[in-house]
Formats: C-alpha cells, sequence, structure tokens
C-alpha cells in the first residue's frame, strides 16, 4: 500500500521525504520542521516530513550507535566520532535541540598524540586552550586578539607566547611536541628542523588553493595529493612521520589516492584555518544517547515521522511531477511493503548509497547532476569495542582525557599517558593488513563518563565494572571479511605495535568485545572525485545533502559539512515551495586571516604573470629544476 494523506486536510499539506538518518538527514529535517510551530496566530504549518533510514535505530545512521542485546546492556557506535573548534553550524544545530547542553554533552577541548610506523612523533596539544581565554598555559591572550603576556618564564609558556604572535599554520610547529616520551624526556628526533622547515612548501600552494572557488577545485582536485607533496618539496621524513599518518586517518587515504584539493582542504578545515582549528572535543558517551535521542523527541513532536529499518529501493516520478519512494523493507505496524508518496525527496545518504539509488532510479539517474554518481567511491571502516577485565591497580593522573584514571593494564595506560586519544597512521608493526590502513585508538574509560573509575565507585558492582578499550581502523578492505574473533586479534595487536608495549593484551581478559563494520560508508576523496559531487539541488523537488555534496562550497569537512548542506538543501527546498519559517541559516567558515589573505593576493598576481598548468612548486623545488634546467 501507498502511504499518502487522507482527508482534505492532509491533502493541501506539503509532503517531504528525507532518506538517511545521520547528520544530515537530522539537520535537514530541523531546518524544515520549523514550519511546523506555531505561529503568532496560533495555527501550524502545512508540511508533513517522513524520514527513512535503513538502520532499525535510524538515531545518528553510522555516528549514532545503540545499545547491544546481551544482558550488561553495553553501547557501540561505528566509530568514536570528534567535533572540531570550527564545527560553528554543528554546534549551533546541537544548541537548538531541547535538552541538549553542549557542554555538558562534550568533554573539553584534548590533545591526541601521534603515531607513525616507526613510533611515537608528537603529542598534538589543545592549541588555543583555556588560557587564552583566562587558564593556565602560561599566558593570557584573548579570542579579541589582545597582546599575549608571559605568566612564568617555562619553555612551555615561552613557546606558546611565541606562537600566538604567529598566523597558522607557522604556530604549529612549535606548538606540537615532537617526539617525546611517555615519560616526558627527549628522544631521538625523527623530524630534523629541516624537515619541519620544508612543511613551508606547502604554504605556496595553501595560499593558491581557495576553498570556495570552483576554479581552484578544478586545478586542483585532478591531480592525487602525492604530486602536491613532490611539487612541495617536503623531506621524506615529514611525509612519513607527520603527513602520511595525518591523511590516512583525516581524509582516510593514501596520497596517491586521495585528491590534492582534498588534501589541502582537509588541512586547511582541520588544522590550518584558524588558530586552534585542529582542537577537538569528544562526546561524553554515545552520540545516539547523548544527542540523537532527545533531538528525535523534538522532531517528532513538530510532527516529523521517523522510520528506521526501511531501506529505500528506488524512487520514481510519477506524472504530476511527484514521488513514490519504493521501500524493500517491511513495515513493523503495517506488515506490508510501503510506497511513499511525497512531493520532494531529499537524500541525506552517503555518496555510494547514492549511486545505488540512481542505478535503480531512472528519474535519478536521468539528471546531469546525478548521472556520475555511481562514480563516486567509499571508504570501508571497522569499529572495534573491546570490554575488558579492570587490572588490580588502577593508574591514575593521566592527562588530556575527561577523567585522569584507568583501569587497563599498566602499560597499556602509561603508553597513553599524554592523551586518551592515538592516531595512528599505516603500516604499523609492518602488519600485512594495516599496510594502507589508519587507526584511532581511544581509552574510553578517560572519555564516556559511564565507563569512568569514579562513576564505577558509586553506581557499577565490582563485578560488572570493565576498562574499555577502542580501536577505529580507516580503509580496512583487506580484513573487513575476516570472523570477528581475527579482527579482534589484529586490533590487539595493532594497539600494542603502535604503543610500543612490552606485551598484548591477553584474550582471556576480554569480557565482550563488538565488531561493527561499515562497507564503502565514508566519503572517499579520491583524484577528480569532486567533479561528481552535485550542488544541493539536483532538480525541483530533488535535494541531496551531505559531506560529499558541494565541495567547493562552504569550506567544511565531515559532520560540519553535513549539517551546512542540510542546511543549503533546505534552503533550496524552501525556496521551491515557499516555505517561509525554516531555519537554515548557514554560518559561514572562519575568515582567512590577514597574512593568509595576502598570501592568496600574491599567488592570485604570480598567477597572472607566469601561469601554472598543474600546482606550483615550492621555490627550492622551482629551483632545483631550473638548475638541472640549466646545467
Amino acid at each position: 500500500p501507498a502511504i499518502d494523506g487522507s482527508g482534505d486536510e492532509k491533502k493541501k499539506k506539503l509532503r517531504i521525504a528525507v532518506i538517511g538518518g545521520g547528520w544530515a538527514g537530522y539537520s535537514l529535517c530541523e531546518s524544515i520542521s520549523t514550519n511546523n510551530l506555531p505561529t503568532k496566530c496560533g495555527s501550524r504549518g502545512d508540511i508533513e516530513i517522513i524520514m527513512v533510514d535503513a538502520s532499525k535505530q535510524a538515531k545518528g545512521g553510522l555516528a549514532g550507535g545503540y545499545r547491544d542485546e546481551t544482558k550488561n546492556n553495553r553501547p557501540v557506535e561505528a566509530g568514536i566520532h570528534g567535533f572540531w573548534r570550527e564545527y560553528r553550524n554543528t554546534f549551533n544545530i546541537m544548541e537548538s535541540i531541547e535538552g541538549v547542553d553542549v557542554d555538558e554533552v562534550l568533554g573539553g577541548f584534548s590533545p591526541s598524540v601521534l603515531y607513525s610506523k616507526n613510533g611515537k612523533v608528537a603529542v598534538a596539544p589543545v592549541l588555543l586552550d583555556e588560557d587564552e581565554q583566562g587558564s593556565d598555559s602560561g599566558f593570557c591572550v584573548n579570542k579579541y586578539g589582545k597582546m599575549p603576556v608571559i605568566k612564568d618564564v617555562s619553555e612551555k609558556s615561552i613557546r606558546r607566547y611565541i606562537a600566538a604572535l604567529l598566523p597558522p599554520p607557522l604556530d604549529l610547529p612549535l606548538l606540537a611536541e615532537i617526539d617525546n616520551d611517555t615519560n616526558g624526556k627527549k628522544g631521538d628526533s625523527k623530524l630534523s628542523p629541516i624537515d619541519l622547515l620544508s612543511g613551508l612548501g606547502l604554504v605556496g600552494a595553501w595560499a593558491d588553493f581557495e576553498q570556495e572557488s570552483r576554479v581552484s577545485w578544478e586545478r586542483y582536485d585532478s591531480q592525487p595529493a602525492s604530486l602536491l607533496f613532490e611539487k612541495a618539496g617536503i623531506t621524506d621524513a615529514l611525509y612519513e612521520e607527520m603527513v602520511s599518518p595525518l591523511l590516512h586517518v583525516l581524509p582516510m587515504c593514501p596520497a596517491y589516492d586521495c585528491s590534492a584539493a582534498a588534501a589541502l582542504s582537509c588541512f586547511h578545515v582541520f588544522a590550518l584555518q584558524s588558530k586552534g582549528a585542529f582542537d577537538v572535543r569528544w562526546c561524553r558517551g554515545s552520540i545516539s544517547e547523548k544527542i540523537f535521542d532527545l533531538w528525535q523527541r523534538q522532531l517528532e513532536q513538530r510532527g516529523v515521522s521517523i522510520r528506521g529499518g526501511s531501506r529505500v529501493a528506488s524512487i520514481e516520478k510519477n506524472y504530476d511531477g511527484k514521488f513514490n519512494i519504493r521501500l524493500d523493507s517491511m513495515d513493523e505496524k503495517t506488515e506490508n511493503s510501503l510506497i511513499v508518496n511525497c512531493d520532494a525527496v531529499v537524500l541525506a545518504v552517503g555518496a555510494v548509497a547514492a549511486g545505488k539509488l540512481a542505478a535503480s532510479s531512472p528519474s535519478l539517474n536521468s539528471l546531469d547532476a546525478a548521472r556520475d554518481f555511481d562514480k563516486l567511491r567509499g571508504i570501508t571502516c571497522v569499529a572495534v569495542r573491546l570490554f575488558l577485565k579492570p587490572h588490580p591497580t588502577v593508574t591514575t593522573g593521566l592527562k588530556g582525557g575527561l577523567h585522569e584514571k584507568t583501569q587497563l593494564q599498566p602499560d597499556f595506560a602509561n603508553a597513553m599517558i599524554d592523551s586518551p586519544i592515538a592516531v595512528c597512521g599505516a603500516g604499523i608493526g609492518d602488519i600485512e593488513e594495516l599496510k594502507e590502513t589508519g587507526f584511532c585508538i581511544y581509552d574510553l574509560q578517560r572519555m564516556h563518563d559511564e565507563f569512568s573509575v569514579d562513576y564505577y565507585e558509586d553506581h557499577v558492582d565490582k563485578e560488572d565494572q570493565v576498562a574499555v578499550l577502542e580501536i577505529d581502523f580507516y580503509r580496512a578492505d583487506s580484513f573487513v571479511n575476516c570472523r570477528n574473533d581475527e579482527i579482534v586479534a589484529l586490533a590487539l595487536e595493532a594497539a600494542s605495535s603502535a604503543l610500543g608495549t612490552a606485551s598484548k593484551i591477553d584474550q582471556s581478559t576480554i569480557v565482550d568485545s563488538t565488531v561493527l563494520r561499515a562497507r564503502n560508508a565514508v566519503s572517499h576523496f579520491a583524484p577528480n572525485s569532486a567533479l561528481y559531487s552535485p550542488g544541493v539541488k539536483l532538480h525541483k523537488g530533488l535535494y541531496c545533502c551531505g559531506d560529499w555534496v558541494d565541495r567547493v562550497g562552504h569550506a567544511s569537512w565531515s559532520t560540519e559539512k553535513s549539517v551546512v548542506t542540510a542546511r543549503q538543501a533546505a534552503n533550496a527546498l524552501s525556496a521551491d515551495f515557499g516555505l517561509t519559517n525554516s531555519q537554515c541559516n548557514v554560518i559561514p567558515a572562519v575568515e582567512d586571516t590577514p597574512q593568509l589573505t595576502a598570501l592568496r593576493n600574491s599567488a592570485k598576481f604570480l598567477r597572472t604573470i607566469s601561469p601554472v598548468e598543474t600546482l606550483p612548486p615550492s621555490p627550492w623545488v622551482f629551483a632545483k629544476q631550473k638548475l638541472s634546467r640549466d646545467g
């Protein structure tokens, strides 16, 4: 049967179907469901919104998570997701959810530790910490540009003072704690000053590449990031120790399979666009429970119908311009296959899912904007959560997390003394399966309230207490089809190899474990992928949003990009159908610093007098090439 209105009142309603229940889908519904709020005259709007998602929970999609069905009702997620400082639209939309206090849902900004295949590389501290608004990092400077003042003569204070006087990214080498061991002693640095200085070779391309310029994206997206780094002249050491690990956990792919535009955009958004851009906060528990449960309640109160366990088979356009959405699942209430009739459809799914929908929907595939969806690719991720017998020794005084205690075995705890987050590049431990796989390690006892040692003392019986370790793998195609026990064993080996612990965690200490596979679920920004990225409006009545949409638009990534494009799609839909009470204003990305603006102007001038067909080389690479030719 078809789901449509009955009675004159319902027939007048504009019906909108939203496919996908992640950040993009919920943000789209949030933006347009305000049309159903009571007006000053006391009446309500005339729209009906149906959101469908393939997962039974339909709360947060890939990011949401759920409770397992064991007697302990343990929370699991398909990966831990961070919230970066410049997630302006994301924080804004979270603040609009009744019952969500951002500062109670998220912990403070946390440092992270970067590991390469050769071991620990650096501690990435919180770059704009509480002290910059008045805490304890050694000097005072506020966000409005007040000059820093040194409060003591410690090395940390002096480095932060000098860094505060420099524009990003020149402040990063001073702030990063390069190659310290877990006892805080200086090790034999893998990165020399020359290696670090070679990173300046990227400044020319960074200035030349304008984040919201179609011309820039066309110029850089056709080239692999490997060519970008070669022309920049960065040293092999800097690439192996810092650039490559970041590529494997941010865009989640090696340089040859990542577009130069994506690499520049990703590094700009996550690290370089402003002071503190690399600073990240983490949810204090399950995103589904802390955010999406309350969000779903709010949307349902506005009349949004949310249907989990509903996988869309195809989208068909009727002769009257309306749409039929065919579901290949069964509705639990009616026990019948469903067809959703609607006036407008919003695709809030990943790129690969959108490609599959286009392939089965001639009315969608015939559109110019959707014709190349099949060329978009996805990255496979695997999330492993280990619930472990607590070690008799509670390790305390650990830094960087929401909580400072853990019941992980002491060698693991001490290896993660600086932060509960370890960011690991590919090739760790010469493990064949990890040749092109990056991963992150999380000590959730220091990040999630319900696992914290202090919470356990008052609320959890001793026999029910567990230490919780999560290992999330990116680009995990080489082992995604392995058995759960094989993947758990791989996770233990990977964590031990990365952290350099004397021993692996014994599998006999594992109380429970979960392995979640997300095949081709994360957007893959390969060379030329921006060519196939559509705008938010495919056609009147057909819209899309997600982190793979409108790559040349708003300078944002990941969750923030999903929220931004959802607001943009809501704006386009509202304009097409005359919705006047939508809340879909997009907060612009942070403005370029004066120094970057000057660099961009110089790059534009240089292109007018000496056009470069592809990517501009660094000055030293250009000089080397010229001397080679002259010789």
